[in-house]
């Protein structure tokens, strides 16, 4: 049996929002600003961030996720986050990085069955998946607010709440 519809379409709106205010948080950034931050911290990266461990939660084992993988760097031989990391994250790969993200958690969800959902994966430090993914859900709104916030700061338009 599939997820309750009402289930799966508010699940599915919610991350969809999330998705928006990232979006409008890298359009609303000045590229001048897209790397901008110190050394624990840079704007373009946390976007990067954000999309990159939406892939890392959709597995069904953590072990098999290479980090940086997608913009070209293994987080295993950085040395210089400002050399060996920025300059290949940029907005276009991060925007179409998180449309394949968006498209593949959709048709996770529109494909689950309860019994899926309620089941435990690989991630053994969450009861189930539904829990994996409301966590999910809530990192990528923490660093969404960090961006906003950052575009505040910046004196730029902040992402819209949607």
């Amino acid at each position: 049996m599939s997820i309750k519809n009402t289930f799966a379409k508010g699940l599915l709106r919610q991350y969809q929002s999330s998705w928006k205010m990232l979006r409008n948080a890298i359009e609303n950034v000045p590229d001048e600003k897209w790397h901008d931050g110190s050394e624990d911290w840079y704007f373009s990266l946390s976007a990067y961030h954000i999309v990159e461990t939406m892939e890392f939660y959709m597995n069904d084992d953590p072990d098999v996720m290479n980090w940086g993988s997608r913009a070209g760097f293994d987080w295993d031989n950085v040395k210089d986050k400002q050399k060996d990391v920025l300059p290949k994250i940029s907005k276009k790969l991060v925007m179409t990085y998180l449309d394949e993200m968006e498209k593949r958690f959709t048709q996770t969800i529109n494909s689950m069955t309860t019994e899926k959902i309620e089941s435990k994966d690989g991630f053994h430090w969450f009861d189930s998946i539904f829990e994996k993914l409301l966590y999910l859900l809530r990192h990528n709104m923490h660093h969404n607010g960090e961006l906003s916030r950052t575009l505040r700061d910046w004196g730029c338009k902040r992402s819209k709440w949607v």
